[in-house]
Order: C-alpha cells, then sequence, then structure tokens
C-alpha cells in the first residue's frame, strides 16, 4: 500500500506530463505560448489545433509536436500521442531539446504504467542534460528515475537517485522538493526516523521559501510520519503549531485539515471525545467553504 505522501508526490510526477519544461530556459514562439497556456488551461483541443496550425508551417518542429503530443495525451489518444512525441524526440536539434523530449516521453510512458520505456527515455534525459552541463535537468532527470523506482517499489535505487538529485539542489524550493523526495523513499523502507528527519529538513524550508500551501502540507505530512512511528506527542506539537498558524494566517481549509489529522492522532491513543470534538469543529469548517475533499476524510474517519 501506497504512504500518503508516495501518493502526494505520484500525483505531482503525473502533473509534470502537462507541464512544458521549455519554460525554465528557452523563449517561446507565440504559437508555442498559445499552445502551452491552453494545455494549462485544460484545453486540449484549441492545443492541438494550434499545434497542427505549426505543423503545417514546420513539419518536423520539436516544440509543435511536444504540444500535439501533450494534447492527444489529454484527449486520450494515446497511440497518436505516442507517435508525435517520438517524432519529437528525433527531430530534437539540440542536447536540451533532446533533454526536454525525452522528459516529456518519459513522463507520458509512466504515466500508462510503462516504466521500461519511461526509465529508457528518463536516462536519455539525464545524459544529454549531462553532456550540457544543465544541472537544473539533470536534478530533474535524477527524481523523474527515482518516480519510476518508486513506483516499482525499487526504493534502494529510489533513494539513490533521490539523493543525487538533492546534491544537484540550487536554492530552498529545490532542496525541499528533494528533501521530501528522500523522505518518501526513506518511509517506503520502514526506516521511520530518517523520513521525519528529511520531511523535518523539507517542512522547515518550504517555511522558509515555499507557500503557505507547500508549508501547510508538509507539516501535515511530517505529522503522519511522527504519528506513524508511534511519537504521538510529536505529531500533536506538530498539528497544533501547523492549527495555530492555519488560523493566525486566514487558512480554514488547513485549519479544518489539521484537526482532522489531529483528531487521528487522538483516536490512535484512545481519546475519542476530543477526536469527535475536533472533527466536529472541522466539519462545520468543511461546509462553510465547500470542502467536500475535507468532508469525505471526515466520513472515512467516522467509519
Amino acid at each position: 500500500m501506497q504512504s500518503k505522501l508516495e501518493n502526494t508526490l505520484i500525483i505531482i510526477f503525473n502533473i509534470l506530463f502537462f507541464i512544458s519544461f521549455n519554460s525554465y530556459s528557452k523563449d517561446f514562439s507565440p504559437e508555442v505560448a498559445a499552445c502551452n497556456r491552453a494545455l494549462d488551461q485544460a484545453n486540449p483541443s484549441q492545443a492541438l489545433d494550434i499545434a497542427e496550425q505549426m505543423l503545417k508551417q514546420a513539419q518536423q518542429s520539436e516544440d509543435a509536436l511536444l504540444c500535439k503530443g501533450r494534447a492527444l495525451g489529454a484527449l486520450g489518444q494515446n497511440e497518436e500521442a505516442e507517435k508525435a512525441l517520438l517524432l519529437s524526440v528525433q527531430y530534437a536539434k539540440s542536447g536540451f531539446e533532446t533533454t526536454i523530449a525525452n522528459l516529456v516521453l518519459g513522463n507520458f510512458y509512466k504515466s500508462h504504467d510503462n516504466f521500461v520505456s519511461a526509465l529508457a527515455c528518463y536516462q536519455k534525459s539525464l545524459q544529454a542534460s549531462e553532456r550540457e552541463s544543465n544541472q537544473k535537468f539533470m536534478r530533474i532527470s535524477h527524481n523523474q528515475i527515482g518516480a519510476v523506482f518508486t513506483q516499482q517499489k525499487d526504493y534502494q535505487a529510489a533513494l539513490h537517485n533521490y539523493d543525487e538529485g538533492a546534491k544537484l539542489a540550487m536554492n530552498d524550493n529545490e532542496r525541499a522538493d528533494s528533501y521530501e523526495r528522500l523522505a518518501t523513499a526513506y518511509q517506503s523502507m520502514h526506516m521511520l526516523d530518517k523520513a521525519i528527519e528529511y520531511q523535518l529538513k523539507g517542512t522547515l524550508m518550504q517555511k522558509k521559501s515555499g507557500t503557505l500551501d507547500q508549508y501547510a502540507e508538509a507539516s501535515l505530512v511530517l505529522g503522519q510520519l511522527f504519528a506513524e512511528n508511534k511519537d504521538y506527542p510529536s505529531a500533536e506539537k506538530t498539528y497544533e503549531r501547523l492549527l495555530q498558524f492555519s488560523k493566525d494566517n486566514g487558512g480554514e481549509y488547513y485549519a479544518a485539515k489539521t484537526e482532522i489529522y489531529l483528531a487521528q492522532t487522538k483516536l490512535a491513543q484512545g481519546d475519542q471525545v476530543t477526536a469527535n470534538t475536533l472533527l466536529q469543529e472541522a466539519s462545520v469548517i468543511a461546509d462553510k467553504i465547500q470542502a467536500n475533499d475535507l468532508n469525505l476524510l471526515i466520513k472515512n474517519i467516522k467509519k
């Protein structure tokens, strides 16, 4: 059974399929920008139309083929999506384009559980980024390789690649991401002390440089790890700190979510009364802000 932290990161990895890696260091033509914008706005049909128009002008345009492949994938036309993405790899003109094309193709394969092909693509993207001395994409490639190994439950291999990615992190946001990935690997290996160590590091980085949502989610995971390790006092302290932080910053959603997680910790210790009070408070907030996901969490706990 996959951990909640692992599931969260897998969702993030899958989202990357719809992100244009070109945005890191490549100028867009207006057409490419429009195509990417359509994908970002969940309008793959429009993106496909734009890509087809681009290909009429340049049949071997890597940018157009990437956009076409991603649009077709979003539309569920997987065979045609694969063909377009394979062509984007074939027509890549530079090491950077080779890196991008293989990353996107790898994400396509990984999203369809074709881990062998995904891994081969990510290895190629790593090799291309190494030749270019592109540290950012070396890190991304290592992380994607780690993601494949995580889904294959080869946690030692995942740990190795996440560790290599961490060495390449260039700022606190990237370090936070790497630390949380390392935490998932250690948690999956039932090395909870190490998982807590790295999740704590990630949480501190998120508090320093991340968004309020990123800090809140990192804190929730840290609390879960403490609870899984039967360190209930530390779990409660983590949740109580986050609860106060959420209230101070007007974050009703995370205030309610934290109360739900704190209630779980109370239940694990046999404190039904306090747990019920917390769940009732969370339910009031969830109804107020129409957070159906929180109501579902509460419902599942009460089963």
